[in-house]
């Protein structure tokens, strides 16, 4: 009975190894896969892009209009010879797009046009504190501003 249950563990063991293996497999793979429609999302703390002609690429950012997020696109605007501003879509949780408080994330999407480097600037005017010149310094931290460099090549 001794080896019986030891060769059972061991192949229960090897199956769990397998099949851990895949899941990890298939993440990865996802990871470096394009979104439909969006090219390729850059990761959280993802500051640069090089990309080819015709490519797409989108930026993804946390997004919740009823706790005061307002993400825009500000200047200095990217070089229209570089990248073009193609989409921006809000996705939110599956059930969620009518409940209050639900937030989700927004893809500001681009195409490569032409060769050259430029930078792309989102900014989060939360609660809109950027337009009260009484702000504390305290509260402008919660003001974001996220720069990004795009090289088309």
């Amino acid at each position: 009975m001794t080896g019986r249950t030891t060769r059972t563990r061991r192949t229960r063991t090897s199956l769990r190894a397998v099949v851990l293996a895949a899941v990890l497999a298939g993440g990865l793979t996802a990871c470096g896969q394009d979104a439909p429609g969006r090219g390729r999302v850059l990761g959280a703390e993802e500051r640069s892009v090089t990309v080819k002609p015709g490519e797409r690429f989108s930026i993804p950012v946390r997004d919740n209009a009823s706790v005061g997020d307002r993400w825009s696109l500000v200047d200095p605007r990217p070089d229209a010879a570089v990248v073009a501003e193609v989409d921006e879509v809000l996705d939110t949780p599956d059930g969620a797009e009518d409940a209050d408080g639900a937030g989700g994330t927004r893809y500001y999407v681009f195409e490569a046009k032409g060769g050259g480097t430029t930078t792309i600037t989102l900014f989060n005017c939360f609660r809109s504190l950027c337009d009260n010149p009484k702000t504390s310094d305290q509260n402008r931290t919660l003001l974001v501003r996220n720069t990004y460099t795009v090289t088309v090549r």
